[in-house]
């Protein structure tokens, strides 16, 4: 019976869904919408075969108009995630971070990123954080980006 127990909740688990594939990390928190109501955000999510070329399996975004103090706060989450990333870029301009790459150990031969960045134009500053799992590694994806 306890076997029984041990193998359907590995089952289980290996099923949960991909929405929560960043959790354990504090980005996790705005994903769960605890900075912005879910009606002021833009959210993508794509997992399946149309990643499938791009070497990926699961791609979750948000895009959002943020308030200095939201950007702050988000700010602080990826530098506590920053501290276990095993390759991390970072940009800042005037103190502020404005662009973030960080790669995490990966998981099930999955690589796990998660990618910030800040555009201020005329209607306000819009922040865009982006999490990815798949084979691809650091390089594909600078390149999967550059030409997009």
């Amino acid at each position: 019976m306890k076997r029984f127990i041990i193998i359907t909740l590995g089952a289980f688990l290996s099923l949960a869904p991909p929405a929560l594939a960043q959790a354990g990390l504090q980005i996790d928190s705005l994903f769960n919408g605890a900075i912005v109501p879910a009606s002021t955000i833009t959210e993508s999510v794509v997992s399946g075969k149309e990643l499938k070329s791009y070497d990926l399996d699961y791609f979750r975004s948000v895009r959002f108009k943020a308030t200095d103090a939201e950007i702050d706060r988000i700010i602080s989450w990826l530098e506590v995630d920053a501290l276990v990333a095993v390759n991390k870029e970072m940009d800042s301009e005037e103190g502020k971070l404005v662009y973030a790459l960080l790669s995490f150990p990966a998981d099930r031969n999955r690589n796990k990123y998660v990618g910030y960045q800040i555009k201020e134009v005329s209607g306000g500053k819009f922040v865009t954080v982006v999490y990815l799992t798949g084979k691809a590694s650091l390089s594909d994806l600078k390149v999967i980006f550059k030409h997009r």
